[in-house]
């Protein structure tokens, strides 16, 4: 038996005897490490590469830029104005799309709300999920970030979104067309 320097209890249950801490420390320890806003804004950045690489876009995000805009985020959900503790990166323009993985494309977002988008057009996402007038203040924030004019880059949002729609008419049209042979 052994006494934890953490908690002060008499217990066997080390991970091994030359630890200080009991295992339920440790354990403690590590969840608190887990959610830290480093330790998240990390594996989204991770995980932010490893997509770019994967879809061959370009990649000029470094690991300052995703701490930046995980503190000017303040845990909240920029699609929902929500406080969240599950935050994640997401791109305005998919990179399976051709998006860049860039700051000037990335805003912070719940990990659920990320899920539901996919690989949605933002705009079609926003002003069929959430309040349309919700657009303007997320473009006006990337295009600041991106050092563009609000205009440009609520345009090429919109030539993107409607690219895809006429993408997914072309497939729903092809498919009606072998359907019918």
């Amino acid at each position: 038996m052994k006494v934890c320097t953490k908690c002060g209890t008499k217990t066997k249950h080390f991970y091994s005897m030359k630890r200080t801490h009991c295992i339920e420390c440790e354990r403690k320890d590590a969840r608190y490490r887990m959610a830290s806003l480093e330790n998240r804004a990390r594996g989204a950045f991770r995980h932010a590469n490893r997509k770019a690489k994967q879809f061959g876009v370009a990649n000029d995000l470094t690991y300052d830029d995703v701490m930046y805009l995980f503190k000017l985020a303040g845990g909240r959900c920029a699609y929902t104005g929500r406080f969240s503790n599950d935050l994640s990166l997401e791109h305005v323009i998919p990179m399976s799309a051709g998006g860049a993985n860039t700051i000037g494309n990335i805003i912070v977002v719940d990990v659920s709300v990320n899920r539901k988008k996919n690989d949605r057009s933002f705009l079609e996402f926003i002003e069929t999920k959430y309040n349309p007038y919700d657009v303007a203040p997320i473009v006006k924030l990337l295009a600041a970030r991106g050092n563009r004019d609000y205009e440009g880059l609520y345009d090429e949002l919109y030539e993107f979104q409607r690219e895809e729609c006429n993408a997914w008419y072309r497939r729903l049209m092809d498919k009606h067309k072998q359907a019918a042979v």
